[in-house]
């Protein structure tokens, strides 16, 4: 039996209710449920402002405070910063930090294999919402965050959940609506609608962005990126190069790729509320792409008769091994310019070498790539 196989036929588990049913009853009643009071009561622009507020703030509380902030560490952030990032995440109902972190580690060391929790192999809703709801033999594991459970406020907020998340998630919809006169229209569009619409959102992270997509910087597993998705989940879209770069702080690469979390960190550090953004430094990226081209060049050759594909196979051997010494000469010299900024030492000698370095590894880039297009059609 193949590990695809085992994997699909391995027990779920014993159902735990209270997930199933409200995961499964939420939706339902919210899709029912608003039509019918928008109807008889109309809308109301507080209700709209309130919603759309909350639910910038519960996902951007995911995006770079569970997700980014807490399971990977990919920048440090203040007091208040946290704080914030931790009421917002637990306003999403989706578990307390430790927790949430705990599991989305488990993922990224087990992608695709048995120890993943959302595993995407076994199939569409298991890894959008069915994993939830069974019991799981590793949910109380908590042996992967020690760091989590040694800042206080993240314990705080796990000795506090529900409470924090009966405030946000009730008390606070309530209030305002009653302040307008329409507190089930609060407490329904605000609450429930905004819950339910980010719940799905981030559900298909690992659910459709491990399913549909592209894979620009890798095949070992089935992350891929989507733009769609980044839209829906304030930039998390880009699946596939945060799978390849984990402890980056940024999903989007590109600066015209949507990733409001990625300019909200960035923010932060001008204003002195976040530090240390993790950075993937270029040639470590290039040299992902050209482990990337690398396979597909191997792939087109395994259709060539023998005689073609060993010819073409040298060509290509010899263009990757040029493209990799200008990597390491490219890489080389940026860590002696960055030694030299942090110590003030910067010279024109130092910075002429690295632009070399660097017009040079583009030139054999150039030149690797363009065999892709020379490459004869296949037997």
């Amino acid at each position: 039996m193949t590990e695809h196989a085992a994997t699909k036929d391995r027990d779920d588990g014993p159902i735990l209710w209270s997930n199933a049913l409200f995961l499964s009853l939420s939706p339902l009643l919210a899709v029912l449920l608003i039509p019918i009071y928008l109807w008889y009561s109309g809308g109301h622009w507080a209700i709209w402002v309130t919603t759309f507020a909350m639910w910038i703030f519960t996902g951007l509380g995911i995006t770079l405070g569970y997700h980014r902030l807490f399971a990977h560490r990919s920048y440090k952030a203040s007091p208040v910063w946290r704080f914030l990032a931790l009421v917002a995440g637990a306003a999403t109902l989706q578990n307390s930090a430790i927790v949430w972190a705990a599991a989305h580690r488990r993922h990224h060391r087990h992608t695709d294999h048995h120890g993943d929790p959302y595993d995407a192999t076994r199939g569409f809703w298991w890894a959008h919402m069915k994993w939830i709801f069974h019991e799981n033999d590793q949910a109380d594991d908590l042996s992967n965050v020690p760091d989590l459970k040694a800042d206080p406020l993240v314990v705080w907020q796990q000795k506090w959940y529900w409470v924090i998340a009966l405030v946000m998630n009730l008390v606070l919809p309530l209030g305002l609506g009653l302040l307008i006169g329409r507190p089930w229209g609060m407490l329904l569009i605000a609450g429930l609608g905004r819950i339910v619409f980010t719940h799905q959102a981030t559900f298909s992270i690992n659910s459709l962005c491990h399913i549909l997509g592209t894979q620009p910087w890798s095949e070992s597993n089935t992350s891929k990126d989507s733009w769609i998705c980044a839209y829906l989940t304030f930039g998390e879209g880009y699946h596939n190069f945060h799978h390849s770069f984990p402890a980056d702080y940024r999903n989007g690469l590109r600066w015209y790729h949507f990733d409001p979390a990625k300019w909200a960190i960035w923010t932060g550090q001008r204003l002195g509320l976040t530090s240390n953004l993790k950075r993937t430094e270029a040639p470590i990226q290039w040299r992902k792409k050209l482990e990337r081209q690398t396979e597909k060049y191997e792939t087109s050759l395994s259709q060539f008769v023998p005689e073609v594909g060993a010819d073409w196979n040298h060509r290509i051997e010899s263009a990757r091994q040029l493209v990799d010494e200008h990597l390491n000469r490219w890489s080389k010299n940026l860590r002696e310019y960055q030694r030299a900024c942090r110590n003030k030492e910067v010279t024109a000698a130092l910075l002429r070498s690295l632009r070399e370095a660097r017009r040079a590894w583009r030139r054999a880039w150039k030149e690797f790539l363009a065999l892709e297009r020379a490459l004869p059609l296949p037997a």
